[in-house]
């Protein structure tokens, strides 16, 4: 599983969950990234496996609207999985995210 945040919700959740985060990133099963921000960038929660695909956006103003995307057809998982690099490519992994605090 790989998971990516941005920096705000990664501090949040290292304030709030700190000896658990560590647990959690020891895990070798699990792949923990932070979202370089550039300017106001909104990350949309995904959640694409074999069968189907899940997309929960957020509105213009950064709040998540309930809106969600399910679907199970072939070419949106593929333009999922696309949106996916995109963010995965302009993340880095925890370790370097905190070595640059």
């Amino acid at each position: 599983m790989t998971m990516i945040v941005t920096p705000k919700v990664f501090d949040r959740i290292k304030g709030e969950y700190g000896k658990r985060l560590e647990n959690v990133l020891t895990q070798e099963n699990l792949s923990f990234l932070v979202y370089e921000e550039k300017g106001k960038s909104i990350i949309p929660s995904m959640l694409i496996t074999d069968v189907f695909t899940y997309t929960y956006l957020f509105n213009n103003d950064g709040v998540y609207d309930n809106k969600m995307l399910i679907s199970f057809d072939d070419s949106t998982k593929s333009w999922t999985k696309e949106m996916y690099k995109h963010f995965k490519k302009q993340s880095i992994a925890v370790e370097q995210y905190l070595s640059q605090k």
